[in-house]
């Protein structure tokens, strides 16, 4: 099976099992024998919560064994500088600072929203329009 047809099998099976714990899958990779879970919840994930859903899933992958061989599950929170991926990812962080990296070069400012398929940034006063097609990398930015 192709690795990205597996990621694809590997979250549908895990997405609602940890959706119906009260948690958001953000990312799953698996590669290197390492299966990595990336959860979040309002409020932000404990150490307790990476260890019930760690738990959870193990439980539900020992028991439907999609994965050939051995592997190891890692279950982390976004963190600080958490990836954004989906237009749902930009409209839910309006107003924060973004790091974004296109093909052109990259950018930092503040997510003012969506126009159709752009992402739009204010950028020391000003603002500009990115096509989330041309987005290769964001994360959120803090100034400490």
């Amino acid at each position: 099976m192709k690795e990205k047809d597996l990621q694809d099998k590997l979250t549908a099976i895990i997405s609602p099992e940890i959706s119906m714990m009260g948690f958001e899958l953000i990312d799953l990779d698996f590669s290197g024998g390492i299966l990595r879970l990336t959860i979040d919840k309002p409020g932000g994930i404990t150490l307790d919560d990476c260890v019930s859903v760690n738990r959870r899933v193990s439980l539900l992958l020992d028991a439907l064994d999609p994965i050939e061989g051995s592997y190891r599950l890692e279950v982390s929170s976004p963190g600080l500088n958490r990836k954004l991926k989906t237009p749902r990812d930009f409209e839910h962080f309006v107003g924060r600072m973004v790091k974004i990296q296109t093909r052109e070069g990259s950018y930092r400012g503040k997510i003012k929203g969506l126009a159709e398929d752009n992402v739009l940034l204010e950028i020391e006063g000003t603002e500009v329009s990115l096509p989330m097609k041309d987005i290769v990398k964001a994360n959120l930015d803090f100034d400490f």
